[in-house]
């Protein structure tokens, strides 16, 4: 079996069994306290849609990646769409990373298709790309559709995953139409 898919399976399992994952973890009292279902970190924020509960991950300092890391995720109640946001250390342009994240994704998975690859803007106006994935083969294909960018310090992708016929398009834009970043203030940090 796949290793990305069974991992994306797995994931989903893990997050929709364990009753746990809905609670936010605590931060420190400085810090805004986001919504059960809100990423923020001081360059983006996200809020999933309704029906979606987040994963109870490790906290990660913003700035310092080794790796492409999953620092939020929500899965939907009905178990047919994951939300990820990955992040890691990137400092060029926005088409380098965009290139740099096919590239990691076929190293990943095997039959990686990427169509409908689309210069856009999140919902403040941030430059990135639209993408959508098809990945896996039979009964192991899987959809992913993403928003990707960079905040000066980071690359970001933001993605809604779900088995081949189970999300469109449309549904991942939706799903995913709560996102803003900005040009991350790393002198304030």
């Amino acid at each position: 079996m796949n290793r990305f898919v069974l991992s994306l399976v797995l994931c989903a399992l893990a997050a929709s069994a364990v009753p746990a994952a809905a609670q936010e973890q605590p931060q420190a009292p400085a810090a805004a306290t986001p919504a059960p279902n809100q990423f923020t970190d001081p360059g983006m924020t996200f809020t999933a849609p309704a029906g979606f509960f987040k994963a109870n991950l490790p906290q990660h300092d913003p700035t310092q990646f080794d790796q492409p890391t999953v620092v939020a995720m929500f899965a939907s109640r009905d178990g047919k769409a994951l939300i990820q946001i990955q992040m890691e250390n990137f400092q060029g342009s926005l088409d380098g990373f965009e290139m740099v994240t096919e590239n990691e994704l076929r190293n990943q998975v095997d039959g990686v298709f990427i169509k409908n690859k689309t210069l856009t803007k999140l919902s403040n106006g941030m430059p990135a790309y639209w993408q959508e994935v098809t990945m896996g083969s039979g009964f192991q294909t899987a959809k992913r559709y993403e928003y990707v960018w960079i905040d000066g310090v980071r690359g970001v992708v933001l993605s809604a995953t779900g088995r081949y016929g189970q999300i469109d398009a449309d549904q991942a834009k939706k799903m995913l139409a709560d996102a803003s970043a900005v040009a991350f203030p790393i002198n304030r940090y």
